[in-house]
């Protein structure tokens, strides 16, 4: 029976909830293990009005208008601090007032300028068409309604006549996408004259500038910068853990941070569940049900876009749960559809990647069910954001198996909720990036002097010509307009890097995109494809042609498929280099050979092997990338056999615990083992995108993790929970957590022995003055 649980603004009204969704996880020995109040701040119990502030008499009015009498101590020293002309980056959990901490500032500005500005005075950029859309709404109600400060946006989906209309009489704030800017530089006049009356550029929900977006970015703020001459700027993000580092990496130089409530402003419960021993699949889907059978608009996280055809899959056909999907691949007329069904209660449940962590309107959100742990803590908070944000508490369900990570926080589930925010990452010296956008800059402004370009631009220059992208005529740049624009247009966009895999299906429908690697690991001849809720059996990959041939499959499968596969690495050329006691760690550009040997198939909701397919020739593809190098050394173990499981389990165990130090995605590193003791964990990305430095700079914190992984088990010598790992090319064979424990605690004793003379030699003499 369907029904709606009364909140009543109250979370002990939640009980009832929990209760069923324990004993839903007792079906597969599985259990509630942790639930964390969490209450609201007493940061917004400390306000300023605004009419103390020093206001104009109109803007006080507009705020007052809109329903804002007071304001945070965070949004006050933002005011003050964009007065007194600095750069900011304004640091604020979900749903508590950043926008407004940098709305008020650019009002205000103006104001007082009385129009002597140029338009537009402010590019408000946001990561997606849709969150820029639903953003233009609020501003558009506070600056053009109370004030008179026309506000537009300009996106793909921006009518021709409109346009006109921007580019005619530009508005005073121009709301856009780091895209629409990227190819607007590019490829046309009317947005280079546009962009470069901008006095102002905010980066709102700026932590989802790290990785290979985040790079992409930090060269169009650069590009951009550029052709306005002088610019300021804002950042604002409601979770990172580096504000200063990330937002001097993508501006180029040093802003000053204003730190507001990192939490949100209302009450939550947050559940941790066990999955126990059966599919996190299932019992996803399973918790899904309950929630929406009891009332509760439930909005589903995965990591993997396969995961959540797969998750909705289970849904729709054990439960009958009407459920849309929303991930990155689905056209963006599917996804506007499923957002505007969610919103209007026409779907009670959504599965979704990362997609919908952002802002987006979802209207009243009661549950979010993380189906993965997330790939870090900042990730967390954001996505526990979306539920309960209007007034009333919300509710947040985490399952925890058979991962290391997961094994380690079920273990001490109260030291989950007490982290920080993770650090965010870019590397603006990944060349695949580098060459792309000095390409872009030298398309942008026809005539480039290498002289006035930074290092990292200058380092792709030679690659870029011999391309035939530019021509160097005495250190002057000017591009091969034919050869440019096909090789803008062949690279995808700001979210990928390196080739694209084109979908076929049945070789004439186009069916969408795979970015490489990941399109090796995901359309491999034998792989079962999800999507839009369509299971397809990948029958081709040519990866001379970048083509994936694809068949549709009937609706009963059964079963899912995971790649076999090996990774060497070929070439080391060194970057940096530090020591860690007695290793000698190198953070380098490597070249990675992948090959892709077979497959196995595993049943759908067990997730046990069915069979294991080889190939006959393995499929084989090669890319540099960035990682960190290192030897560990043997501490005895004189088996070959033992000395490479060791060496393969701790590898496995470093990846594992490097996901909460640095914040990486399950799939944003790899690793790759040796009998010698060398251990090389790598960007997943080609050209690199930032993690892996991370790794060679916190390898201390990540050792410290990855011992309770290997020590606090209490498995035989290795399992899913400390050294097994869903993304290991060879299914996890030949791994002991056992051995790993011993070379990395010989790896100590190394260490102490290195360190101890130092800390027992005693002052001779008298101490100076």
């Amino acid at each position: 029976m369907l029904f709606r649980v009364s909140l009543n603004g109250s979370l002990s009204n939640y009980n009832e909830v929990l209760n069923r969704l324990d004993l839903v996880a007792k079906r597969q020995r599985g259990k509630i293990i942790y639930t964390y109040i969490e209450k609201s701040l007493r940061e917004f119990q400390d306000t300023v009005e605004v009419r103390e502030l020093d206001l104009p008499d109109s803007l006080v009015r507009a705020l007052e208008s809109y329903g804002i009498r007071r304001l945070y101590r965070f949004q006050v020293e933002a005011l003050e601090k964009y007065r007194e002309g600095k750069d900011i980056v304004i640091v604020a959990g979900t749903g508590t007032g950043k926008t407004e901490a940098f709305t008020i500032p650019l009002l205000e500005d103006m104001i007082k300028r009385k129009e002597a500005f140029r338009k537009p005075y402010a590019l408000l950029v946001y990561p997606t068409k849709a969150l820029a859309r639903d953003q233009y709404i609020r501003l558009k109600r506070l600056a053009e309604g109370h004030l008179g400060y026309r506000v537009a946006v300009l996106d793909g989906d921006t009518p021709r006549d409109e346009r006109a209309r921007i580019y005619s009489d530009p508005p005073h704030i121009l709301v856009t996408n780091p895209d629409m800017i990227h190819y607007g530089l590019i490829h046309s006049q009317q947005i280079r004259r546009l962009l470069s009356n901008a006095q102002v550029l905010v980066l709102d929900e700026m932590h989802v500038y790290k990785g290979i977006f985040g790079t992409h970015v930090k060269w169009v703020v650069y590009r951009l910068q550029r052709l306005t001459g002088e610019l300021r700027f804002i950042g604002a993000g409601a979770t990172i853990g580096n504000p200063e580092e990330l937002g001097s990496k993508l501006f180029g130089r040093r802003p000053q941070v204003i730190e507001g409530p990192r939490r949100r402003k209302g009450e939550a419960i947050h559940a941790l569940l066990s999955i126990g021993s059966g599919s996190r699949w299932t019992l996803a889907a399973a918790v899904i049900s309950v929630l929406t059978r009891m009332g509760l608009k439930t909005l589903a996280f995965v990591d993997s876009q396969q995961m959540a055809e797969l998750v909705a899959r289970i849904s729709r056909r054990s439960y009958g749960v009407k459920i849309g999907v929303h991930r990155a691949g689905l056209p963006a007329e599917y996804r506007k559809k499923v957002e505007d069904e969610f919103r209007e209660g026409d779907l009670m449940a959504v599965v979704a990647t990362p997609t919908m962590e952002l802002g987006i309107d979802l209207g009243d959100l009661d549950a979010v069910l993380m189906v993965n742990l997330p790939h870090s803590f900042s990730s967390y908070l954001q996505r526990a954001g979306r539920a309960g944000r209007r007034d009333n508490p919300g509710l947040i369900v985490t399952l925890l198996g058979d991962s290391p990570i997961e094994a380690y926080f079920m273990r001490r589930p109260g030291e989950f909720f007490k982290q920080s925010p993770d650090p965010s990452y870019i590397e603006p010296s990944n060349k695949e990036i580098a060459r792309l956008h000095l390409t872009a800059l030298v398309m942008q402004e026809g005539l480039v002097d290498r002289d006035t370009l930074p290092r990292e631009l200058v380092s792709v220059i030679d690659e870029a010509v011999s391309l035939g992208l530019v021509k160097d005529v005495r250190g002057k740049l000017y591009p091969d307009w034919g050869k440019a624009r096909q090789y803008i247009e062949e690279q995808g966009g700001l979210r990928s890097v390196g080739p694209r895999v084109k979908i076929m299906e049945d070789g004439r429908k186009n069916i969408g995109y795979r970015e490489m690697p990941a399109a090796l690991y995901d359309l491999y001849p034998g792989a079962i494809y999800y999507h839009m809720g369509r299971a397809y059996l990948s029958v081709q990959l040519d990866l001379n042609r970048m083509v994936a041939e694809v068949r549709r499959l009937g609706a009963d499968v059964n079963f899912y498929t995971k790649p076999l596969y090996t990774v060497d690495v070929v070439e080391i050329l060194p970057i940096e280099s530090r020591d860690s006691g007695p290793l000698h760690l190198v953070y380098a550009d490597v070249k990675l050979v992948v090959m892709v040997t077979g497959y196995v198939v595993r049943e759908e909701y067990t997730g046990r092997k069915l069979y294991v397919n080889d190939y006959k020739e393995p499929i084989t593809w090669s890319y540099y990338t960035k990682a960190l190098v290192t030897k560990y050394p043997n501490p005895g173990i004189t088996s070959q056999t033992a000395l490479i499981s060791g060496y393969h389990a701790l590898e496995h165990a470093l990846i594992a615990a490097a996901k909460p130090v640095v914040g990486a995605a399950d799939t944003d590193l790899g690793g790759v083992s040796y009998p010698s003791g060398h251990i090389v964990i790598y960007d997943s990305a080609p050209g690199g995108h930032g993690a892996s430095r991370l790794v060679f700079e916190r390898l201390e914190r990540i050792h410290e993790v990855a011992e309770k992984i290997l020590v606090e088990c209490d498995c035989d010598d290795g399992c899913p929970k400390c050294v097994y790992s869903p993304y290991c090319g060879n299914n996890n064979m030949f791994l002991s957590r056992k051995n790993a424990h011993r070379i990395l605690a010989y790896t100590y004793k190394l260490y102490e022995a290195m360190v101890r003379p130092v800390k027992e030699l005693k002052p001779v003499g008298k101490p100076l003055a």
